[in-house]
């Protein structure tokens, strides 16, 4: 057994112990089988179980559970997977959760044990090669039939497992019990898999495990046949993390989504543009089709684990959009006290706030300015669970007018519209952690006020305060003289959608490949820009990308989080928040900053994408130009001083 790490834990008196995962591979495979997967979880205590020494199912079975910790996750392949069923079958108090992968529930066809035993006999006798190659087209994807590494992987477990190793696990699955009529009694959070091109175990023996556990999921696997672990780790290891994540809360599943295909690829309909996590099969409301009394009622009931939360609250988008609504627009701005802790931190495009009472503060005095100011919650899309934490990202159209004297100085009388994304990391009812992007430019030019005089004002506070830019070299976007990173690390991603955007984004951004867009995008795809701009078609959007990176044309481009929900309307939407930071060395959409001025910028944005029919259809793009503003004239602050 190899040690490796989980997300999976329980408490034992005032400790939190971490569960072990315990790796059944499948027959003549060993470790290596789930070498790649582990190697993207990084994970706490996981053990690749040794599936020799049993002439039976439920002898193996009994052999493992005898060695196995009182407590564990259980993942299965193959024989590994018919072996799990059987350990749960016999000690379903020990299993916290479950997966099959690449598996069948099935008791063994009585013509197999012939054939099985003299492929043993074969393979005795002339070597373990021709086990695998003699099925070498069905084991794989037909993508995968000439990968050469692929193959040489599989036959040495093959031939490292021997002949004597694939005669007892022959027999156990000659012995294996049909486990179909055991299957309702699973209780506990169960995650099915199986390659899109599975051959050796049918996708209706998989649709068979999860019609019959309740409450479990089914996802197919692209690009992937009988050795999904190995010819598409990075989607196995995305399914993974969201079963480990998944709390016994959530069991809840409609009858709608048990036993339901969900495949990360397009050639399921009914997962284009990805497929929803597990946690999407709690009822959380979405906001775009909905009115305000909609999303925070006052009879609904609550629809989703919200442990440490208000009563009042239903799911986590009616915590965020009803608590911004009564701070912002009710003015009940004492909530911050009960709803961010006193050590917060809110990192927004021009400083940082380290307290509590300095987010009120700063509330009251945006406030001053626009008395009527209302924050109309356009989207959310989150993450999490009420174990670990929250993460949302917020999309607020806000709207008002400028009618008292506050930071923005004498009132004009003139009406704003604007956009703001604020991303929020919660737990237990409380904010710990915010990034706000308020499109503060679009505010300033339709008050009519001059951007470089209010730049240069702020700059000057800044300056005073002992606040300088400094420049500290080369940004990483590549290393000395070498190229860009061919691909990007996609390691943040949870699933496949969110990988896509990961990499179209790494193409345009750190590559400079604009050309990606006219691939991913839709042809009429919409852009909701900044200085609410509103724009249509890829050329549009083209420009718009290609104007920002003008104007730091050495900028490097590191994505910080992403996260993404099943749309209503259709598709998956994607928050992706992100840092540039590079040199004003060129010229660009940021005219305000007028001819280059090398002085070092960084700018941090937000995006929502709207991914539908496996193309971009809407793009939601937040950044403030009066920050880069801002930082430009700090820097000839500092240098003339």
């Amino acid at each position: 057994m190899n040690e490796v790490i989980p997300a999976s834990s329980q408490m034992e008196g005032a400790v939190t112990v971490p569960l072990p995962l315990l790796l059944l591979p499948g027959t003549v495979c060993d470790a290596r089988l789930f070498a790649p997967l582990l190697k993207r979880l990084a994970l706490p205590v996981t053990r690749v179980i040794d599936m020799t020494g049993e002439a039976t199912t439920p002898d193996l079975a009994r052999r493992i559970l005898a060695e196995a910790p009182e407590r564990f996750s259980l993942l299965g392949f193959s024989l590994g997977g018919i072996v799990a069923l059987e350990m749960v079958a016999q000690a379903p108090e020990r299993v916290a959760r479950l997966a099959l992968v690449d598996t069948t529930p099935c008791s063994d066809p009585a013509a197999n044990a012939d054939k099985r035993r003299a492929a043993v006999a074969r393979a005795r006798a002339e070597g373990m090669d021709g086990y695998i190659l003699d099925a070498w087209s069905n084991l794989v994807a037909p993508r995968n039939v000439d990968d050469a590494d692929l193959q040489a992987l599989i036959l040495a477990m093959a031939r490292d497992a021997g002949p004597d190793v694939l005669a007892s696990q022959s027999e156990v699955a000659i012995h294996r019990l049909d486990s179909r009529p055991r299957l309702g009694a699973i209780k506990v959070p169960t995650l099915v898999l199986a390659g899109e091109a599975e051959r050796i175990c049918p996708l209706e023996a998989h649709r068979e495990i999860a019609d019959g556990i309740p409450g479990a999921w089914l996802f197919t696997i692209p690009d992937a046949g009988h050795f999904a672990p190995l010819e598409n780790p990075a989607a196995v290891a995305r399914h993974i993390r969201n079963w480990l994540d998944w709390t016994d809360s959530n069991q809840a599943i409609t009858a709608d989504h048990q036993g339901a295909i969900m495949s990360d690829s397009e050639s399921n309909p009914k997962a284009k543009g990805g497929a929803p996590s597990l946690r999407n099969s709690e009822n959380v409301l979405q906001v775009e089709r909905r009115d305000y009394p909609d999303l925070a009622p006052t009879n609904r009931k609550r629809s989703q684990s919200l442990e440490g939360f208000d009563d009042i609250y239903t799911d986590i988008v009616d915590y965020i959009i009803r608590c911004t609504h009564k701070i912002w627009d009710e003015r009940d701005i004492g909530l911050i006290y009960t709803h961010y802790t006193h050590n917060c931190v809110l990192y927004g495009t021009t400083g940082t706030i380290y307290n509590r009472e300095d987010v009120v503060r700063d509330t009251i005095q945006r406030l001053v300015s626009f008395p009527e100011r209302r924050g109309m919650g356009t989207q959310v899309i989150w993450n999490g669970n009420d174990q670990d934490g929250f993460y949302t990202s917020h999309l607020v159209t806000g709207s008002g007018r400028h009618t008292q004297y506050g930071h923005l100085g004498q009132p004009t009388g003139r009406p704003f519209v604007s956009r703001t994304i604020a991303d929020c990391m919660i737990h237990r009812n409380k904010i710990y952690r915010e990034w706000v992007v308020a499109d503060q430019m679009a505010i300033i030019k339709q008050l009519g006020l001059d951007p470089n005089h209010f730049a240069m004002r702020t700059a000057k506070q800044k300056f005073d305060a002992g606040l300088t830019s400094l420049d500290i070299g080369e940004n990483r976007r590549f290393l000395g003289q070498t190229p860009p990173a061919e691909k990007a690390d996609t390691s943040l991603a949870h699933n496949d959608v969110e990988a896509q955007t990961i990499e179209m984004l790494h193409e345009v951004f750190t590559k400079r490949m604009f050309g990606k867009i006219a691939e991913v995008y839709a042809p009429n795809a919409q852009y909701h820009g900044p200085l609410m701009k509103e724009l249509y078609g890829v050329a549009a959007i083209v420009h718009q990308h290609l104007g920002l990176i003008g104007s730091l044309p050495d900028a490097s481009y590191e994505i910080q989080h992403v996260a993404s929900n099943p749309c209503e309307e259709g598709g998956t939407k994607v928050a992706v928040r992100w840092i540039m930071e590079g040199h004003h060395l060129g010229y660009g959409i940021l005219g305000e900053l007028g001819d280059p001025t090398g002085k070092r910028v960084q700018v941090m944005g937000m995006s929502h994408y709207h991914w539908k029919d496996g193309k971009i259809v809407d793009e939601w793009n937040v950044y403030d130009e009066l920050s880069l503003l801002v930082q430009v004239r700090l820097g000839q602050l500092a240098e003339a001083a």
